[in-house]
């Protein structure tokens, strides 16, 4: 048996294991679990499904044909943009999941002292690698897929043909992220710190450029112009993009085009094949010079303490006690780990770019129904990603203590006290974010004071409840074993807050749609002097469900932790 063989067969083993330890969870939580991710499925097929039905009917209605579908029209186009945007932020998210796995795993440094290549030891992290980044989108797409087949009444050869269309597509983000990952540890650290920061400024610059230049011209009007979207989709029907492949066979299967669905998939394999060779080059090259120097670099950091006048010590001078330094404490390991703030600056500022680029566009009726749809979806989008920010961060960050904890319990502070200060350096942090994000999209749409005060109000007490479900349900659920913050999320704790944290976003978005939308819907069952009484009762509704989402959590957190001997 070769040694990636082994490698795999151990990995396998050990995957299993997972899974049967699972049955030691309690079973309640393990039932809600399973029946939150199954209704979560249902419902993004019965929306896709939805979706996809109302283009047909509406293409129908357009095009006067019966045998054309606005769906055909649409989707191979939509499908092309749709799989550029997902390969382009697979290949960041597998640069720094490649960066944790190769460079941060304790597994990684024991097969080192294995008689084993460098080539070996990558490739061997490459399919987890691929895995860990890509089974959300997997999970997420699937229901798409299947309400597509079933619309066009695609062949049942659909279905598999889109399955394995998907691996090779993933394999390919999973090298490339994994290449950049090498590079990067390798040649970064040589690089002067002002070097990098000019690199870093220049690089958002350009891309603010370029994300300007693409939506410098929309007209809003009250007929729509498509012309500048088609022209701008367009650009994502290269024959030279793994995502035009995917995309095209996906398409070409939905029609039994066996023959084109294979040359797709061959494609795709093949370029996936070709660049796990080249993964597999570089790391004889790269792997092991860059994962010295890094470790080398770890030992080579000064362990003394700081002193209590530097500048994260004075900017947290109006905390006292131990809250302050366990404050100093979180704030810089979180700043030395950077595929712990890159994956904030990634999601957050391509909500900044998107939200700087924005138009208000002319006065009207048509305009103002535009403005409240466009704020709503801005805040779901944030609340969204903010959700999916403090369940990666904030949930592993009692866990991360990991087996020093016990220093905490023998240190003059309640445990109490330590799930408090986490909640608050939380909020502190995603409502500085959340309430400039809406204070940014609110100036750049001109909205009036009541959209714009539901808004920030929207947004402050999701940072409240988010927090609080996070620090809460990881005091509640935490795993003192595992260092890596990305598997303590990905265990059953972390999914659940995910999953209520998701169903929290969509409540309060349904509140903040009531208040936005009544001067066009509401006054017609109840008048425009009812307004104030619908925002009362939003905004009762909005605390109604955010008290409780973040208090509980916190409390259960807390005596967990009380009772708890480690």
């Amino acid at each position: 048996m070769s040694a990636l063989a082994a490698i795999a067969g151990a990995d396998v083993r050990a995957a299993v294991h997972a899974v049967a330890a699972a049955r030691r969870e309690s079973k309640l939580k393990l039932a809600f679990v399973s029946m939150s991710i199954a209704l979560l499925w249902i419902a993004g097929f019965a929306l896709s499904k939805a979706g996809f039905t109302a283009l047909d009917r509406l293409g129908v209605g357009l095009l006067g044909n019966t045998d054309l579908s606005l769906v055909e029209l649409l989707i191979p186009r939509v499908l092309s943009v749709f799989a550029l945007v997902l390969f382009i932020l697979l290949v960041l998210s597998n640069a720094l999941v490649a960066h944790a796995t190769l460079y941060r795993s304790r597994q990684v440094a024991m097969l080192l002292t294995t008689p084993t290549t460098f080539r070996t030891v990558v490739l061997s992290r490459l399919a987890g690698i691929a895995a860990f980044s890509s089974w959300s989108s997997a999970y997420l797409g699937s229901p798409a897929v299947l309400a597509y087949g079933l619309v066009r009444h695609a062949p049942w050869s659909f279905y598999p043909v889109a399955m394995a269309l998907f691996v090779p597509f993933v394999v390919i983000p999973a090298a490339l992220g994994t290449l950049v990952a090498m590079v990067l540890v390798r040649v970064v650290p040589r690089l002067p710190r002002a070097a990098l920061a000019t690199g870093t400024i220049v690089l958002l610059v350009a891309a603010f450029a370029f994300f300007r230049a693409q939506v410098r011209d929309p007209k809003f009007r009250e007929v729509a112009d498509l012309s500048a979207t088609l022209r701008l989709t367009a650009q994502a029907d290269s024959p030279l993009l793994p995502s035009f492949w995917l995309a095209n066979g996906v398409v070409a299967g939905s029609h039994g085009a066996l023959g084109e669905a294979t040359y797709g998939f061959l494609l795709l394999l093949a370029n996936a094949m070709f660049l796990a060779w080249v993964v597999g080059e570089a790391a004889q090259r790269l792997f092991h010079p860059g994962w010295s120097g890094l470790a080398g670099a770890d030992r080579s950091v000064r362990r003394t303490a700081r002193p209590r006048g530097d500048p994260l010590s004075l900017l947290l001078l109006p905390l006292r006690g131990p809250a302050r330094w366990l404050t100093v404490k979180d704030i810089r390991l979180f700043l030395r780990e950077p595929a712990q703030w890159s994956q904030f600056l990634i999601f957050f500022g391509t909500l900044l770019l998107y939200v700087a680029g924005m138009r208000s566009g002319p006065r009207g009726f048509a305009t103002a129904l535009w403005q409240s749809w466009i704020t709503l979806l801005n805040s779901v989008a944030s609340l969204l990603v903010l959700a999916t920010l403090t369940t990666r961060f904030v949930f592993p960050l009692v866990s991360l203590e990991g087996r020093r904890f016990w220093i905490l319990g023998q240190a003059p502070l309640s445990r109490r006290l330590l799930v408090a200060q986490k909640f608050w350096l939380s909020v502190a942090f995603s409502a500085l974010i959340t309430l400039g994000l809406a204070g940014l999209s609110a100036y750049r749409l001109r909205l009036a004071l009541v959209p714009l005060a539901y808004s920030l109000f929207t947004v402050l007490t999701a940072s409240l409840a988010l927090s609080g479900l996070a620090v809460g349900l990881g005091s509640l659920f935490p795993n003192f074993v595992e260092e890596s913050p990305s598997r303590i999320v990905s265990g059953l704790g972390g999914t659940l807050t995910f999953i209520l944290s998701a169903v929290y976003v969509v409540l309060v978005a349904g509140a903040e749609s009531f208040v936005l939308h009544w001067h066009r819907f509401g006054t017609h069952v109840a008048g425009a002097r009812a307004f104030p009484w619908a925002v009362v009762l939003a905004v009762a509704f909005n605390l109604a469900i955010t008290i409780p989402t973040t208090l509980l959590p916190l409390v259960l957190g807390s005596r967990n932790l009380e009772r708890l001997e480690v």
